[in-house]
């Protein structure tokens, strides 16, 4: 009896050693994974003749500077935005202008990042299944 008693301590002890190995790392949103440029995609059906191409660059896991260009349609030149940004471990980005106001950057955008892989990126609304925008990544 004393031996079933202590396989099954032993088995407990392996089952909770396995399941603090789980690192919280896993869920950690990794901002790297947005460096480059990002073409925002037309949506179709729109009319809409701006193209737009933001460039991040990631100073670490959760923040970094964009460079947003914009060029109307039919090809008036670029305009370009210096812009900041911090990620949160879930996705949710806010997105800053470069000027401060009483010391403090203002918010340009606030999104949700709902798909990141290595050709496509999906912003949604804050708190929101509404797509805002798309964008593919240019190599």
């Amino acid at each position: 009896m004393k031996t079933i008693w202590r396989n099954i301590f032993v088995m407990c002890v392996a089952l909770l050693s396995l399941a603090s190995c789980s690192s919280d790392d896993d869920y950690k949103f990794d901002a790297s994974k947005l460096e480059g440029k990002w073409r925002k995609a037309l949506r179709s059906g729109l009319m809409d003749g701006e193209t737009v191409i933001y460039t991040f660059y990631p100073e670490n896991w959760y923040s970094g500077r964009i460079e947003q260009q914009v060029s109307l349609w039919p090809d008036e030149g670029w305009t370009t935005t210096d812009l900041n940004y911090r990620v949160g471990e879930t996705g949710h980005m806010n997105i800053f202008t470069g000027r401060t106001y009483n010391g403090e950057s203002k918010i340009y955008l606030e999104v949700d990042i709902h798909k990141l892989t290595g050709s496509e990126m999906v912003w949604y609304k804050t708190d929101s299944s509404e797509e805002i925008a798309s964008f593919t990544k240019e190599k």
